[in-house]
């Protein structure tokens, strides 16, 4: 296991593995990446450098992107991620789960993520910047993916006079309920396009914690394998709340780095520096790959501290 100098275990992997999407989400971040990097990783890339994360001790795969289901090899990608053994998870809008969900779970993958701002079918065409309806393909997927064993979770980015109401709240718990799924509220960033809407849409995730505390929730402790999320069960729902901006607690229970489509790794999704593992990849070296992480592991800073850089690292 490979440690940064503030002492945080190297443990997971983002792996961002395509740019393009096929929604217009008002907040999208894009992982931190850039658009239109045209270089992308092959579905066998993905097998020879998570083999070789895994030797050192990463234990978990999340694949997200862009829109990871447009790609036509991410069943392949999958598949080659899950002969490390270690679980493997893919995060989508959920348009076309319905469409690869049996191909998915055949390939090695048991849990998805799906980002689900609302259940209010106008309001999610808005929010997501896409025709009227596609809502209810999102639904059918879900239902396919449960169908399947799939463990489920819905992502929903806490937006101002969108879903922290009660109601809002309250329906979102009712569908998780119904998949079997969990789920998370996320808050706003001002990264990417969020930046633009961060005025417009932002309401701290303590304000869903309050809603959630007047429906009857009950806090459950906090999740420190994932970066210190606070729990609550509602409905018989686990809800978990995610702070991530301005957070040294996030910061500080962060085990992740994110390797981009065409195979930079991001030390921090806020910031730069990032260490270029592509010729490494293509030329399955791990000898220099050994090297180039120990450089990200030096570069690694946590975003927000609770103390001053001065500090150093203790």
């Amino acid at each position: 296991m490979l440690f940064d100098r503030y002492g945080r275990p190297f443990l997971k992997v983002r792996y961002v593995v395509n740019d393009d999407c096929n929604y217009n989400c008002v907040f999208c971040h894009f992982e931190g990446q850039l658009r239109g990097q045209g270089t992308y990783l092959t579905a066998e890339d993905y097998g020879f450098i998570s083999s070789f994360f895994a030797s050192l001790g990463v234990l978990d795969f999340k694949i997200t992107g862009g829109e990871p289901l447009l790609r036509r090899d991410i069943d392949l990608i999958v598949a080659n991620i899950a002969k490390t053994g270690a679980p493997v998870s893919l995060t989508t809008n959920g348009y076309l789960l319905n469409r690869w969900a049996e191909r998915l779970s055949s390939a090695g993958l048991r849990r998805i993520n799906v980002s689900l701002h609302t259940t209010e079918p106008e309001i999610y065409a808005k929010v997501t910047g896409t025709p009227a309806g596609l809502l209810r393909e999102v639904l059918r997927g879900l239902h396919k993916s449960r169908e399947l064993g799939m463990s489920i979770k819905l992502n929903a980015v806490v937006l101002k006079d969108v879903n922290t109401d009660r109601k809002s709240v309250k329906e979102l718990v009712k569908l998780a309920s119904s998949l079997g799924a969990s789920l998370q509220f996320i808050e706003l960033m001002p990264t990417g396009q969020g930046a633009d809407v961060f005025s417009r849409f932002y309401e701290p995730v303590e304000t869903v914690a309050k809603t959630i505390t007047e429906l009857g929730g009950r806090p459950v402790g906090l999740r420190k394998e994932l970066h210190n999320r606070p729990m609550f069960i509602l409905g018989g729902v686990v809800i978990e709340l995610i702070k991530n901006y301005n957070n040294p607690t996030f910061c500080s229970g962060c085990s992740t780095m994110r390797l981009t489509s065409d195979g930079k790794l991001k030390t921090c999704i806020y910031s730069e520096p990032v260490v270029d593992l592509l010729p490494y990849i293509r030329n399955r070296d791990t000898e220099g790959l050994l090297h180039a992480l120990r450089d990200a592991l030096t570069l690694r800073e946590p975003r927000f501290r609770f103390y001053s850089s001065s500090a150093g690292s203790r």
